[in-house]
């Protein structure tokens, strides 16, 4: 096992017990756990993440989870997969499940133009009826000076627009997003700790917590400020683009439920899980509500988090029974891998072939490492 720079360690000693922490559900032999746990805490470090649960899923179970650094840092106390988080735009791809459930009740068409239901986007595209629902779920709806900022024509990611969608779900159904999202997804699966956001007081009634009983089981929200740690003070909205609170012990009960094809027809999550393809046949990155790219022959589904004192990510490899959760208590988790241009080395120009999130799972140091290990085969 690589070992860590001491002068990491001087700068932000991790919590006791990080690394080599007993673990019961630690019961597969095939992987280079130690290895693994040692290189999402460098990341966890080099980045000035002060806590991270993490949870791997494979052949529908929870095989290993895991908690890093601290969920409060003044009480010390190291976070596990119980420990809540806000996982911010992992919360995109719920939306997106209550949202192909009423496609299939015939409720809503992916080519109703988002006008119908009272959507306008304001600017230059207003209630525009060339912009339709499946616009929206795949972030194509925006375009750019290239093609007049017509629909369809080219990947632009936008939450607010995205979260325009729960216009769409309570305008087609009847219902409020939260109760569908209670009743179809969270109840069903017998999720013991996720909820809409503690600040939206209407829908977080919906989960039946007492409040303060559960920010007591949420981890702090901080940011790197000034070479140290700043709590965060936030009030976090809810909406089909983000605002669901969860933990890794629920969210391995949801991967397994998508691997397993519930809640949708499998044909349904077929179109789900494909790239849509632009007007002009160019194939994105982006289905109807996750990031899908190829990767050494399988499909990788990802979803990212990224919102003011926390972070998330959530990976799924279909074709290998697999998945990967990590939620973090700032921005780090994500904000480092977003760079949209990075110089070259020793030249000072601008790499335009450099990655980022928006792209490739693999820009994430945290990603890349599981991907290496699990994926790919790691070091034994």
């Amino acid at each position: 096992m690589h070992k860590i720079a001491s002068i990491a360690f001087l700068i932000f000693p991790p919590a006791i017990g990080a690394i080599g922490q007993n673990n019961a559900l630690l019961n597969t032999t095939q992987y280079n756990w130690a290895y693994f746990e040692s290189q999402i805490e460098k990341a966890r470090i080099k980045y000035h993440i002060p806590g991270l649960s993490a949870g791997v899923v494979k052949g529908g179970k929870l095989i290993w989870s895991k908690g890093f650094g601290y969920s409060d840092i003044e009480n010390k106390i190291t976070p596990d997969e119980n420990t809540t988080y806000q996982i911010a735009s992992v919360s995109k791809t719920f939306a997106s499940i209550v949202l192909m459930q009423l496609v299939e009740e015939g409720k809503v068409s992916l080519d109703d133009p988002v006008a119908k239901y009272g959507v306008n986007l304001g600017g230059r595209w207003g209630g525009d009826q060339r912009i339709k629902v499946k616009h929206l779920l795949t972030h194509t709806a925006m375009g750019n000076s290239l093609n007049a900022f017509k629909p369809g024509y080219s990947f632009r990611y936008n939450g607010d627009w995205y979260a325009r969608l729960t216009r769409v779900i309570k305008k087609s159904s009847g219902k409020q997003y939260g109760e569908l999202l209670m009743d179809q997804i969270v109840n069903p699966l017998k999720m013991t700790c996720t909820t809409p956001s503690t600040d939206d007081t209407t829908n977080f009634r919906l989960s039946g917590f007492n409040r303060t009983d559960y920010l007591g089981r949420t981890a702090k929200p901080y940011d790197w400020q000034h070479h140290k740690f700043s709590p965060v003070n936030y009030k976090y909205s809810f909406s089909a683009a983000a605002g669901i609170m969860s933990c890794v012990s629920d969210l391995a009960k949801y991967a397994i439920a998508v691997e397993q094809k519930k809640f949708l027809k499998a044909d349904t999550w077929e179109q789900v899980f494909t790239p849509f393809k632009t007007h002009n046949g160019k194939e994105i990155q982006y289905g109807l509500g996750w990031f899908v790219k190829e990767y050494n022959g399988r499909k990788i589904i990802w979803h990212t988090g990224w919102w003011t004192g926390y972070s998330a990510l959530f990976i799924l490899v279909p074709e290998e029974e697999l998945a990967f959760i990590i939620l973090a208590n700032s921005q780090d988790l994500s904000r480092p891998f977003y760079h949209i241009i990075t110089p070259i080395p020793g030249i000072g120009f601008f790499n335009p072939f450099s990655k980022n999130l928006n792209s490739s799972v693999m820009a994430s140091r945290f990603g890349r490492a599981f991907i290496e290990e699990f994926v790919d085969g790691g070091k034994k």
